[in-house]
């Protein structure tokens, strides 16, 4: 139903399509990711770490942004996942609860831009947060989610030449979170943005990244 299934049916196959059972000495270990921008980051680390000999599964959890590797006590399951992660430009960590996503983009100074739900906490009138006399952006994302962050970078420059655009993010966190239950039921895929003009109208909802679409429902909302 959603792009997010594929990649998570990719995930599940990684971990247990094939995997040999694992032997009673086998110990599992939890390493937490940081600085990584993506789920696709460490889908890819399962890739490659299910191919190793002495490892029996592999899964991630993009919600905390961690693995769990179960694997012969003789394989060196830190070592090799801070390996694989600084050839990623991030980095990992030994045990769980200590997985970072990188932040979004910095805005300008002065740019009317905020995040309203962090978490996947519900917002019960999404109207309220509309900014009567400004084109209002209201972007649904998830910090591992790599074109909402396209998405955030662009609004970025768009706030720095725009004064008249007012941003608001909602971070979803997850599929089945009281955010995404309430207003994600029929969206496909992430990012979902919302266009009003300045009467609070709304003029256009996007998912998926399509930046010229945004832009030109950006314009039409600020000519009514």
């Amino acid at each position: 139903m959603r792009s997010a299934l594929a990649l998570s049916s990719l995930l599940c196959l990684a971990a247990c399509g094939g995997a040999e059972p694992a032997p009673g000495g086998a110990r599992t270990t939890v390493v937490s990711l940081r600085k990584i921008d993506c789920e696709e980051c460490g889908a890819e680390l399962v890739a490659d770490l299910r191919e190793r000999p002495g490892v029996y599964s592999a899964a991630f959890d993009r919600r905390r942004a961690e693995l769990a590797v179960t694997a012969s006590p003789s394989f060196d399951v830190t070592g090799t996942v801070k390996q694989l992660a600084a050839g990623e430009g991030f980095e990992a960590v030994l045990g769980g609860g200590k997985g970072e996503y990188l932040g979004w983009a910095t805005y300008p100074e002065g740019a009317d831009a905020r995040t309203i739900a962090d978490g996947g906490a519900d917002i019960p009138d999404l109207g309220a947060q509309v900014v009567r006399g400004k084109v209002t952006v209201i972007d649904f994302a998830a910090s591992w989610c790599m074109p909402c962050r396209k998405l955030d970078a662009h609004m970025a420059k768009v706030l720095d030449v725009r004064q008249d655009v007012a941003y608001r993010k909602l971070d979803i966190v997850d599929w089945e979170t009281p955010l995404a239950r309430r207003y994600l039921k029929q969206v496909s895929k992430l990012p979902y943005v919302i266009v009003y003009d300045t009467s609070g109208a709304q003029v256009d909802a996007i998912a998926g990244l399509a930046i010229d679409k945004l832009d030109a429902a950006i314009e039409r909302a600020a000519r009514r």
